[in-house]
């Protein structure tokens, strides 16, 4: 009685409750649905509301507990989850004390209404809580069947011999035992018919169960029903609405306190539904329910008749015991002696009426009791068990939030990459950038090995970001071992370790008993090594014949076409890595777990940090200069690792060591100036103003073609090779020209088309120009003729040709047919300059009118005018996605190709600009006096690269050298910066200073006297 009362206040007060408190409650959809003509009764069962006390939390810190007084999240407020075949939803009240105080006021109502209280919600439209409705069982009493199946309760075997019902005496002395019990489980609440799935047809014949049919137990044969009985229950049953059956706490003094004749389990006491005829069977065994708390008054009333018999006054009076209970049971799927998987009755209760149930009987959680606590979190729906865990961690300190993040974190945390198969790790690591790559490396031993040894990955890196491998590096890297060297610090390089390797292996065949030699020299290893593969294969001959080896080599024509391509193109990336790891097997570098073959991710670091090294401020080049063509004008300049060629107006053309600066050969024959040069591998193209064409050998340094044709001065040229422009029906690449080419601009308003001479190739040597020359030139395919004056500057790709002339025009050929395809009129000055944009079939022109014009090749319109110059504009380049124009007034700009927006305008030079080159990195121009560097993608400048000039002819540069043919002095000198000489071990004394070198790479001072310009410049 006094337990009552207390609940009932406590859930009457919502404002001394702690502000932190949270109110939950479960619903079951649903316990019946039946459908009458066009009228769908749907009963869902709702248990009373269960308090989440949270003692004391608003007065905990924050800052010791994070999660006190953070209400749950969302996606736990409200859950879905199965419950023994049903739906079952928790959801906790967004308004914890305005749902107390619904629970209070349908407690009142209830006790007004003796029990027989109904809340209705009448809708239209869809049910959003709802399952399938349960088909009409037909009524039969012939034989003692199953239990009907119905929801919330699992199919009873008839064949199973379950005791009669207990009596009020065997009750009393249950409930004492279960008072004794060190396990005690109590009911808290209360299902009434709707929970046990009765349909309102099934109610027709059913009847409140009492104590007196439990104690005449199998002599009870079946109830009669008056109709006043029948129209009491269907008032309180059915109807258009959603019936929720709910719990309370309150009943009168005077009412009997009875149990359950239904199976109750854990702290759910459920309402007795009533028992339907046809499920009464004067012999058929009842199941012994597990009796709730009684006492002797109660059950000395309960044979008499009362209100107190209704099922639903019983479960208020159930209810009483439990005002504002925490927690509750779930009487649904299970036998008399289950435990339901919401059975909480293993946990203790707190000591007031905030923090516990008011039921004495239940003891005071101890530490012995964490086994059961357990026992009841894992028998929880995993949908509930976020919910509780979450309440849980709400009372933990930080300190022990801290331990379950350490904990949980690295469990939850996988590597997907070692789970899967390599090849596929593989795969996915191939679509990684650099940055993300060398990240991942960082992350395991397993991902660094996957990510180094990936070779393939990193030589498309090299090209994607657009590294150019110099003929013979990957060749060094094999033998030298730079694939087992990390870089650590500014100064570290790839080092040769031949040396130790080498000394390694000779000791290992020493104590082996061989004499080859142990020196640790570069040749005797090469030396070593040819002498053990003669070894072998000289064994391997007795065993297979020398046509049996011919015919396993040459099995299939592309092995056959393999062999025919250069080296650095036959094998590919991973037999690069192995070749290099059988090289030096044994580095001894570094750790050893961590010791990878990285051959191609050695030379991607390389060339990165050389890349690097341009807009370094702290960075020094290795800088040498020697003297060239006295003091004439370098009119064209072309270098590469190995060769530097410089052209000049003293018809002469020179070629220097790239690295030492000696001079390696003057090629001469030319009759004039020479204006222009190109060269592909070997083979070097010049033209002159003796009007002639020569091809030149290189390496032997003669003259092996002379072309002759143009009436005056060969201004420009360009060697067109072969380029995929589109493919077939069936796929096959569409390649123009179809071999390599000559094309020449002329003063003489001409072009003219040869194809070029191959080494071993008839040589040609023509005098003169009469038009029988081009009938005796074998190389001599057409003359493209159109233009009325001087063609100035000329660019080509695939079988496209753009020419820009004094004329002010600009025309487009088709090289394989030699017409014009546009002629292209706007400028309205001599056109000095043109490039070609293939990749948006565009042209642009430069030209004295000091505008820049962008040309559809396609429609022959001009698509943009650039302006911006005050002066000429005699050079235009076209990279890495940026335009750049450079003018007769000291200003370089940069404009976007897409829409001609100008990005940055280069102001810094004080003199006209004559000559510039640029990448996606860096600008390098060259003026008047200096020779400046400027940052492409900002436009700001960098630094000077070379000062105290007095003129600055030609600048070309590559990844790694700038190369530059200036004056000083009045003497013409080619400057080189090295801006990776670091990563070759030079000396830091070596760098940062110029260093002059005469015609044999030596070292000499720098003597500005005239009279040693002839003595310096002799081979």
């Amino acid at each position: 009685m006094s337990s009552s009362n207390q609940g009932h206040s406590a859930l009457s007060r919502p404002k001394s409750r702690d502000s932190h408190a949270t109110l939950g409650q479960f619903s079951f959809a649903p316990a019946t649905r039946t459908t009458v003509v066009t009228t769908t009764y749907t009963t869902t069962t709702t248990l009373a509301p269960m308090r989440i006390n949270a003692k004391s939390l608003s007065e905990r810190d924050p800052k010791e507990y994070p999660l006190a007084q953070v209400r749950a999240p969302e996606s736990i407020r409200k859950i879905y989850f199965d419950a023994g075949g049903e739906v079952g939803l928790f959801e906790e009240a967004d308004d914890a004390p305005k749902k107390a105080q619904e629970h209070t006021i349908l407690q009142e109502n209830l006790r007004a209404a003796n029990g027989k209280m109904r809340k209705a919600d009448t809708f239209k439209g869809p049910a959003t809580f709802a399952s399938p409705s349960r088909t009409r069982r037909p009524v039969t009493n012939l034989q003692p069947p199953a239990l009907r199946s119905v929801s919330g309760r699992r199919k009873r075997d008839p064949t199973d011999d379950s005791p009669p019902p207990p009596s009020i005496r065997e009750a009393a002395e249950m409930a004492s035992l279960q008072r004794r019990s060190k396990k005690p489980r109590i009911s808290t609440r209360d299902e009434d018919t709707a929970h046990m799935g009765i349909t309102p047809e099934d109610m027709e014949d059913l009847v409140p169960a009492t104590p007196e049919t439990e104690l005449e137990g199998s002599q009870a044969t079946r109830v009669p029903i008056s109709n006043d009985t029948r129209k009491q229950l269907r008032e309180s049953t059915a109807g258009p609405s959603h019936t929720e059956a709910t719990s309370f706490d309150s009943q009168e003094p005077s009412q009997s306190q009875s149990f359950s004749t239904s199976v109750i389990d854990g702290l759910g006491a459920a309402a007795t539904p009533p028992i339907a005829e046809s499920d009464m069977e004067p012999h058929y065994p009842i199941a012994r329910p597990t009796p709730i708390h009684l006492d002797i008054a109660a059950a000395q009333d309960a044979s008499l008749p009362s209100p107190s018999l209704s099922p639903t006054t019983y479960a208020a009076n159930a209810q009483q015991s439990l005002a504002g209970a925490s927690s509750l049971g779930l009487a649904a799927d299970y036998e008399s002696n289950d435990v339901s998987s919401l059975d909480l009755s293993q946990i203790g209760r707190p000591e007031r009426i905030e923090d516990m149930s008011p039921n004495p009987q239940l003891l005071t959680p101890t530490v012995t009791g964490i086994p059961d606590m357990l026992n009841a979190f894992d028998a929880l729906p995993e949908e509930m068990k976020d919910y509780v865990m979450y309440q849980m961690l709400r009372r933990c300190k930080k300190s022990t939030l801290h331990f379950v993040a350490d904990v949980v974190n690295p469990a939850l945390k996988r590597d997907f990459i070692a789970s899967l198969p390599t090849e596929l790790g593989l795969e996915i690591i191939s679509y990684l950038d650099v940055q993300s790559m060398c990240s991942a490396a960082r992350v395991s031993k397993h991902w660094r090995k996957l990510i180094d040894t990936h070779e393939t990955a990193w030589k498309e890196l090299l090209e994607k970001d657009g590294f150019a491998l110099p003929s013979g590096e990957l060749e060094r890297a094999v033998q030298e071992g730079w694939g087992w060297q990390f870089t650590e610090n500014a100064e570290s390089y790839e080092r040769d370790l031949r040396g130790s390797s080498t000394a390694s292996r000779s000791d290992n065949d020493h104590a082996t008993g061989s004499g080859s030699s142990t020196t640790a020299d570069h040749e005797g290893a090469i030396t070593r090594s040819s002498s053990t593969r003669q070894k072998r294969k000289a064994i391997s001959k007795h065993g297979v014949s020398k046509k049996q080896r011919k015919k396993g080599l040459m099995s299939t024509k592309a092995q056959f076409m393999s062999y025919m391509l250069p080296i650095e193109q036959r094998d590919g990336p991973n037999a690069y890595a192995k070749r290099a790891q059988a090289a030096i097997p044994d580095p001894h570098l570094g750790i050893p777990g961590l010791r990878n073959m990285h051959l191609f991710k050695s030379l991607y670091q390389r060339h990165h940090l050389i890349r690097k090294s341009w807009m370094a401020e702290d960075t020094k080049p290795r800088h040498i200069a020697f003297r060239a063509h006295q003091r004439h004008v370098v009119t064209c300049l072309q270098f590469d690792t190995d060769k530097i060629l410089t052209g000049s107006d003293d018809t002469n053309i020179n070629v220097y060591d790239t690295k030492t600066g000696a001079l390696r050969s003057r090629l001469e024959g030319h009759e004039g100036g020479v204006w222009a040069l190109q060269y592909e591998g070997n083979t070097l193209v010049s033209g002159s103003t003796d009007r002639s064409v020569r091809v030149w050998d290189i390496e032997k340094g003669r003259c092996t073609q002379v072309f002759q044709g143009h009436t005056s001065t060969v201004r420009c040229l360009v060697i067109l090779k072969p380029t995929k422009i589109g493919e077939t029906l069936d796929g096959k690449p569409i390649m123009m020209p179809k071999e390599e080419m000559i094309i020449t601009g002329s003063r003489d308003s001409t072009l003219r088309v040869w194809k070029l001479p191959k080494p071993g190739d008839r040589s040609i040597m023509q005098t003169g120009s009469s038009a029988a020359n081009d009938l005796e030139n074998p190389y001599f395919v057409r003359a493209l003729t159109g233009h009325h004056h001087s063609v100035r500057a000329i660019a080509a790709h695939g079988d496209t040709l753009v020419s820009g002339s004094y004329d002010c025009t600009v025309r487009v050929w088709k090289v394989s047919t030699g017409e014009t395809v546009q002629r292209l009129q706007g400028h309205t000055q001599k056109v000095y300059s043109v490039v070609l944009d293939h990749a948006r079939n565009r042209c642009i022109s430069g030209s004295m009118d000091n505008l820049v014009k962008v040309w559809s090749l396609e429609t022959g319109q001009c698509i943009f005018t650039l302006e911006g110059h005050t002066s000429l504009v005699g050079l235009l380049d076209l990279s890495h996605e940026r335009l750049v124009s450079a003018a007769a007034d000291s200003t370089l700009r940069i404009w976007d190709p897409e829409n001609g927006q100008c990005k940055s305008r280069l102001c810094a030079h004080t003199g006209a600009i004559t000559c510039f080159q640029h990448d996606g990195q860096k600008v390098i121009s060259g003026s008047d006096r200096t020779l400046k560097m400027w940052n492409v993608k900002t436009g700001e400048f960098v630094q000077d690269l070379l000062t105290d000039l007095s003129g600055v002819w030609q600048v070309k540069f590559n990844e790694r050298r700038c190369v530059a043919a200036v004056q000083r002095n009045s003497l013409t000198y080619i400057e080189v910066l090295d801006f990776g000489a670091s990563r070759d071990g030079v000396a830091l004394s070596e760098r940062g200073r110029r260093i002059v070198v005469n015609n044999r790479g030596h070292e000499i001072e720098d003597v500005p006297d005239a009279d040693m310009v002839d003595a310096v410049d002799q081979p």
